[in-house]
């Protein structure tokens, strides 16, 4: 037991010893999750009615983000993000009248979307372990899945019901986000996360199933650009060493 408590001290000295020496935490990991807007959301609700045609509106979303600090303010993070979000309803409308001509188009179903992104960019920390803010900016890759959705309308006067399917796509995509860390022991700390994302892809080969009154079925294929920029609101834990 003695041994123990003797082993226990020397290990406890050493670290001490370590992190006086580094004086500032090189590594930490980010882990939150909580709520994403839809940018093109935020913007129609601060500033009125926009022009539309996003897809994506609210949902969740969870990140990591992994930073190193070769000094003690300059390093670099690595973000990897989840994103499950709703369908806008705007969108899939002008979707609608845009490829196919419906006219007065109505939603009859539709499902959500996703998109999963690595990023990678500059960070830079202000404050230490107690209190501290960081802030980043980044660069990488995104998969996002599109929703399947099914829309009714009319096309010179028949009636029209367009099944639109999933589908995926990869991008490039860009992004920025700061971090609140509020230190509670050690290396713990709680953290605040605002981190924005912003993809433009083109959904490639959209399978459509086109249904007219009194016509047969036509099956179309069809490239779906989109603009989708999500706003994450995060809240977790991060641990520096």
């Amino acid at each position: 037991m003695v041994r123990f408590w003797g082993l226990m001290i020397v290990i406890s000295g050493l670290a001490m010893g370590v992190a006086q020496a580094q004086d500032y935490d090189r590594f930490s990991i980010n882990i939150a999750g909580g709520k994403s807007l839809s940018v093109r959301e935020l913007a129609t609700k601060v500033f009125g009615r926009t022009r539309g045609g996003e897809l994506a509106d609210d949902g969740i979303g969870a990140q990591i983000v992994l930073a190193y600090y070769p000094t003690r303010r300059l390093g670099l993070a690595t973000r990897f993000s989840y994103n499950q979000n709703r369908t806008r309803e705007e969108g899939i409308k002008l979707i609608a009248s845009t490829n196919y001509g419906v006219e007065n188009p109505v939603v009859e179903s539709t499902e959500g979307w996703n998109a999963m992104s690595a990023m990678i960019g500059p960070s830079l920390r202000l404050g230490g372990r107690r209190l501290g803010l960081e802030g980043r900016l980044l660069v990488g890759y995104a998969v996002v899945n599109s929703p399947m959705f099914v829309t009714t309308g009319s096309y010179q006067k028949y009636n029209i019901t367009v099944s639109t399917q999933t589908q995926n796509s990869a991008d490039w995509a860009y992004g920025a986000g700061a971090t609140l860390n509020i230190g509670l022991i050690g290396g713990l700390s709680m953290v605040v996360n605002t981190d924005a994302t912003l993809i433009s892809t083109t959904f490639r080969n959209v399978s459509n199933q086109i249904t007219t009154a009194g016509f047969p079925t036509v099956n179309q294929l069809v490239d779906i650009e989109q603009h989708v920029g999500v706003l994450n609101v995060t809240g977790g834990l991060r641990f520096a060493f």
